[in-house]
């Protein structure tokens, strides 16, 4: 296995365990089929390398194993697209039919505010001034994980009340703040984060103009930033799963809720296609139908 395939199956892996919160069985399951897919390939799998080697494991393996190989494989291919490291998929259409798209799982307004509000604990101390500002951050934007982490302080245009983030494929786009985003954002560039930079003892050139830093003054990873969305979740009493990326279906079906423009939204969550960003509308009809069930006289 190369290095480069080494370290995207150990970020898919985190992926899978820390976003999707799937059991470490499961997690398990996926390193092993990947790992023999990538231990010796050259590089990162193309559709022919995958296609020979799923008829091999067909020759030696039960068929359940094969099917499981295979979501395996689609998962982990569909991972590299979405994180740029592809530009096309090459597992696709390997089950045939596809799937049909779960709803997002999103957070209600309450459950929000109770994170917003009591997810944090001391708030005057620089890492509680920092993980409140990111949680406002994520709900404000939408934004993706990952680009929270690789947000820099230059990003943040507050004459204009935007961050410029930079997501998938590498692409910038602009996303609107809250005013209260805002100012824990300049809070946090004034108060917080100059204590947490003095800490760090080594150079780090990642770290030099990061907008979120560890306790230890280096650029804040993705995997840390779960666990601080998940500590307040519990510490509110938000009791669901909850990972940023709930904050950001939260925030788009939200949007969706008071009649905002899908096409506004989809420039926002930096969708490439308006089909990704259109599954919020089939949230919105469920709202509507139960709203009609419930106060319409023939409902």
């Amino acid at each position: 296995m190369t290095t480069e395939s080494r370290h995207r199956l150990a970020d898919f892996l985190v992926y899978l365990g820390a976003e999707l919160q799937l059991s470490k069985h499961t997690v398990a399951a996926y390193r092993r089929d990947l790992t023999r897919l990538l231990e010796d390939a050259p590089a990162l799998p193309d559709r022919a390398a995958i296609l020979e080697h799923l008829g091999s494991l067909r020759r030696t393996h039960a068929p359940a194993s094969v099917v499981r190989a295979i979501a395996a494989i689609r998962g982990f291919c569909k991972f590299l697209v979405a994180e740029g490291i592809l530009e096309e998929d090459p597992s696709e259409g390997l089950l045939g039919v596809r799937h049909e798209q779960r709803l997002p799982k999103a957070l209600g307004r309450r459950a929000v505010e109770r994170l917003l509000t009591d997810g944090i604990g001391a708030t005057d101390t620089p890492l509680g001034l920092r993980d409140q500002c990111i949680l406002h951050v994520l709900y404000a934007t939408g934004c993706r994980v990952s680009e929270v982490a690789t947000l820099r302080t230059d990003g943040f245009l507050r004459e204009h009340s935007f961050l410029k983030l930079r997501g998938k494929g590498n692409k910038e786009r602009l996303a609107p703040l809250s005013p209260l985003a805002v100012e824990l954002l300049e809070r946090h560039l004034r108060e917080s984060r100059p204590v947490l930079a003095a800490r760090r003892r080594c150079v780090d050139t990642k770290a030099e103009d990061a907008m979120f830093l560890s306790r230890t003054g280096r650029q804040l990873d993705r995997i840390r930033i779960y666990q601080i969305v998940q500590a307040a979740a519990q510490r509110a009493g938000v009791n669901v799963a909850c990972s940023p990326h709930t904050l950001r279906h939260s925030f788009a079906t939200h949007l969706v809720e008071g009649g905002a423009d899908l096409r506004v939204i989809q420039e926002i969550l930096g969708h490439a296609s308006l089909a990704t960003t259109q599954v919020y509308t089939h949230v919105d009809r469920q709202r509507l139908r139960k709203t009609h069930e419930k106060f319409h006289p023939r409902g």
